[in-house]
């Protein structure tokens, strides 16, 4: 029995094992999957089987498995939807070993059913490895060894079930074998008739040894006007500013771009740009995932799809709150406020996610936004107040990961902010790690010195930060996304280049709105705005509408198309009585012109094509399910069935005075007795024996014995103890009965008495 329970271990730790060992079963373990099953379902298993009477009684046996399962459960997942799924798969693993162990030879014929679902497990696990040509490749050597290992096992488990089920070797069982056989190879015959595909050996795998993988190239399409906008190709500066007044050097109102998800506005009404880029296409299996960049040869590239009715959403990722001396803005740590922010960019979601946070910022309203994205990581917009789950579904490859979330968006705007007062004492305690700039004597002074000169001396909250923005008027906007953010560089970018991406203008506006009292952080993400989409994009969406369903859901008008081009970094500034706010310092600056300006780029995007699915084997659980149901019933009524006829064919046969008259007699008496709860007797056991346990039995064991063995009689002899033995019987049929409605209940439906009438 020992080596029987480490068998039927090993096949289940090895089931476990494969998600970890092998490299096309892409669903890694976290800490509760971890416990679970490789600490909980095995503990199960020790404790039914080694703990299990005689060395502990029933009661502390069951308490320990019950208690086990429990605390622990509650321990590592607590009340969530684990818990369910936990305490359900101990409570049938105890119970599975229970009965294969403890039930005799049916235990080991359940033995045999068992390894059936195990061989089912492994068959779902290994077909993760012909989920694509690189998968088969990679995992083809590993399928050997695994498969190997596992028939080994499976054969070992095998023959110990056997000799299990079959130790006595005293006896003829060639029909235990017989039946044996039958119970493996029929189950077998139909797994491999009714679940292998038949394409299930033969498959192609495409090898590039030591050849990179050929680039694809993009594939320009129709410049076709259709009824957009009128079907200019001109591209649309579709937001416009409504708070600024004045104009910058490059034509546009500083600030355009500046402020919180932006309000609605005319796109009939705003002026447009000379130059465009061409719309450009690559077939979705050819398409690289991890094209994260600003894009390159002048081209960017799909990276996911917006919608909502905003006109302007700052999807964040990454906030950086905790500053260096050196290597500047930094993210932020666990003692920082939007610690939490940034572990939701990767935070496995199983329900959907409120934000407790009680915090009552004035002018913040509830807006919905869908992201359907070609990346893992999740964007959300500033200040998230729900988050769904993320959905995986590769139908729309490689818009593969799709959310949807509710943030809540600040709508005030320079109206409200001019007249924010400074930070209170709180705050300013509140807020001190946002404040601080531990810069060395000289840089400090580089940076005081630009604050000097080129904002002066501004006395309201707003007026400070309004004067660093416009002081980047003059400076030279370049597309790009540098990850080097060094106190060196943007001290560089201030005092001598002038010139730089989103990284440069957001990096040092933060460092000096820290010198100017205002608590600042950078933030990384995608900026999805209105006037960073072109007719390319609006025509890429249409096209992409055509083909990806849930973006039907939404008209083309709230539908942005954001790019490797909109990799954005920006500032947050916390107005006091509005929070955190998002403001653009780079839409000051002199806007990119030709090959540097993103509405020139082509842009490329999927050629999705939804090809008719092939009919995938499914195993129709549900009408499995109520076939066992229904079987499961028509069992039980068979049961009681042969159960009540065959105590009515006993009581016909016991009207007579022959051997077969007694033998019924006895059998219904054995009937009773186990309907009431009495022990069951052991076939070895004769009636004097088993009426030793109970003494109201011991005049009817003794008549019966005499009625049963006795050969000869006087005259009139055997009818006087005929008589006696019905009435002793009589008697004891009496006295066995227990009182009460339950008892009464349980001699109705109680199929105990089967033992006796097989």
């Amino acid at each position: 029995m020992h080596i029987l329970f480490f068998t039927r271990l090993f096949l289940y730790v090895l089931a476990f094992s494969l998600p970890v060992i092998h490299p096309s079963v892409v669903v890694p373990y976290d800490h509760i999957g971890w416990w679970m099953w490789f600490f909980l379902v095995p503990g199960e298993m020790f404790i039914g089987f080694y703990l299990a009477p005689p060395r502990l009684r029933v009661l502390p046996w069951l308490v320990s498995a019950a208690g086990f399962l429990l605390v622990t459960t509650f321990v590592i997942s607590g009340f969530s939807s684990y818990t369910l799924y936990a305490i359900i798969a101990g409570s049938v693993v105890f119970l599975l070993t229970v009965l294969i162990f403890k039930a005799g030879t049916r235990g080991h014929m359940l033995a045999v059913i068992e390894q059936f679902f195990i061989g089912f497990l492994y068959y779902k696990l290994l077909t993760f490895s012909r989920s694509s040509e690189s998968a088969a490749a990679a995992s083809a050597g590993l399928n050997r060894v695994i498969t190997i290992l596992i028939v080994l096992a499976f054969l070992v488990h095998g023959v110990v079930i056997y000799k299990a089920a079959f130790h006595g070797g005293k006896r003829k069982r060639k029909y235990h074998e017989i039946l044996m056989f039958i119970v493996v190879t029929v189950p077998l015959i139909l797994v491999i008739i009714l679940i292998l595909p038949e394409n299930f050996v033969s498959h192609s795998v495409v090898l590039n040894l030591f050849k990179p993988e050929p680039k694809p190239k993009p594939i320009p399409l129709a410049d076709e006007g259709g009824d957009i906008f009128g079907g200019n190709l001109q591209t649309r500066n579709w937001m416009d500013g409504p708070w600024m007044r004045e104009r910058g050097p490059s034509g546009r109102r500083p600030g355009d771009y500046m402020g919180e998800n932006g309000r609605r506005g005319d796109p009939r009404d705003s002026d447009s740009f000379p130059g465009q880029g061409r719309l450009e296409g690559i077939p979705a299996d050819d398409w690289n995932n991890q094209r994260t960049g600003t894009g390159g040869e002048n081209k960017q590239y799909a990276v996911m799809v917006v919608a909502t009715t905003l006109d302007r959403v700052y999807a964040a990722n990454a906030y950086h709150g905790r500053f260096d001396k050196e290597m500047g803005f930094m993210l932020s740590g666990d003692s920082y406020l939007e610690s939490e922010l940034n572990e939701l960019a990767y935070t496995r979601l199983l329900d959907t996610w409120k934000n407790r946070e009680n915090k009552r910022d004035l002018m913040r309203y509830p807006g919905e936004v869908f992201y359907l994205s070609t990346i893992p990581e999740r964007v959300l917009a500033y200040r998230p107040l729900t988050i769904e789950p993320t959905v995986l579904n590769r139908k729309y490859h490689p818009f593969d990961y799709s959310y949807r979330s509710v943030s809540l968006i600040s709508g005030s705007g320079p109206q409200e902010w001019f007249e924010v007062r400074g930070l209170d004492d709180e705050e300013k305690n509140y807020l001190s790690n946002y404040l601080e700039v531990p810069l060395s004597g000289e840089v400090r002074d580089a940076f005081e010195s630009y604050l000097e000169d080129e904002v002066g001396e501004k006395e309201g909250y707003y007026e400070k930060i309004l004067g660093i923005f416009k002081s980047f008027s003059s400076f030279q906007y370049e597309l790009g996304f540098t990850d080097d953010v060094s106190i060196g560089k943007m001290e560089m970018f201030l005092m001598q280049t002038r010139q730089g991406d989103c990284t440069e203008f957001s990096n040092s506006a933060a460092i000096l709105a820290r010198m100017s009292g205002v608590p600042s952080r950078v933030v990384n993400g995608y900026l999805a705005a209105r006037e960073l989409q072109t007719f390319a994009h609006i025509r890429a969406l249409r096209m992409l509408r055509e083909v990806i369903d849930p973006l039907k859901k939404f008209p083309v008008r709230d539908l942005f198309l954001v790019t490797t081009a909109h990799r954005h970094s920006w500032v947050q500034l916390y107005m006091p009585g509005y929070g955190w706010v998002d403001f653009d310092p780079a839409s000051f600056a002199i806007p990119p012109v030709g090959f540097g300006d993103p509405n020139s780029m082509d842009v490329v995007i999927p050629l999705i094509q939804i090809e008719e699915e092939k009919p995938v084997f499914e195993l129709p659980w549900l009408l499995i399910l109520q076939g066992l149901a229904m079987a499961l019933f028509g069992m039980i009524v068979a049961l009681y069935v042969f159960r009540f006829g065959k105590e009515l064919h006993l009581r016909y046969l016991s009207g007579g005075r022959s051997l077969r008259s007694l033998k019924a007699i006895y059998n219904l008496l054995l009937l009773k007795l186990s309907s009431n709860g009495y022990t069951l007797k052991e076939p070895s056991r004769t009636p004097l024996e088993y009426a030793e346990r109970y003494p109201e039995l011991n005049r009817f064991a003794s008549l019966y014995t005499d009625l049963r063995y006795r050969e000869s009689y006087k005259p009139g002899e055997k009818n006087m103890l005929w008589d006696e033995m019905l009435q002793s019987y009589n008697e004891a049929v009496s006295s066995c009965k227990k009182t009460g409605l339950l008892y009464s209940f349980r001699r109705l439906f109680s199929l105990r008495g089967l033992y006796y009438l097989w």
